[in-house]
């Protein structure tokens, strides 16, 4: 199974970041232009057992997963897992811890690539450098959102 990490520390309180990845709506703004994630289906804010039915561009393809939250704990950590979607299992921990009066978003994913054709070019080494790609630009706009108070917290 292969991995991938991710830190960025924010200027914000861990509860504000805790409560702006919350809510549904915020990750399409994290996310738009570069991922083009759009839910077809999730309830407005995340909790235990929350179903996230969403759209996803990749490698040049759109594709549809099912994700579920498995792990709720407010304010520090929440893990999602594929139930349906092109990748043989995909499981996203969300950690939020304080450094130095900072709050640091920690991205944990681990992940086994698709088989078939999709798997010919969704390669494990092609993931991962979407991932760096993803998560660089997704950082990016987090922290413009955090700053501009453009994201919706409640």
């Amino acid at each position: 199974m292969a991995s991938f990490e991710d830190r960025v520390v924010v200027e914000h309180p861990l509860e504000d970041v805790f409560d702006f990845f919350s809510v549904t709506r915020n990750h399409e703004k994290m996310s738009e232009g570069q991922l083009g994630l759009v839910f077809t289906a999730a309830p407005e804010r995340f909790e235990q057992g929350s179903r996230l039915e969403f759209n996803i561009q990749g490698l040049g393809q759109v594709q549809s997963a099912v994700h579920e939250i498995i792990e709720f704990e407010r304010p520090h950590r929440y893990i999602e897992q594929q139930i349906t979607g092109p990748m043989r299992s995909w499981r996203h921990e969300h950690l939020f811890v304080v450094e130095n009066d900072r709050t640091v978003v920690i991205d944990r994913v681990e992940f086994e690539p698709p088989g078939g054709l999709l798997g010919l070019l969704a390669t494990e080494s092609r993931i991962l450098e979407s991932l760096e790609d993803g998560f660089y630009s997704r950082n990016l706009t987090l922290k413009r959102l955090l700053e501009s108070g453009a994201g919706d917290a409640s």
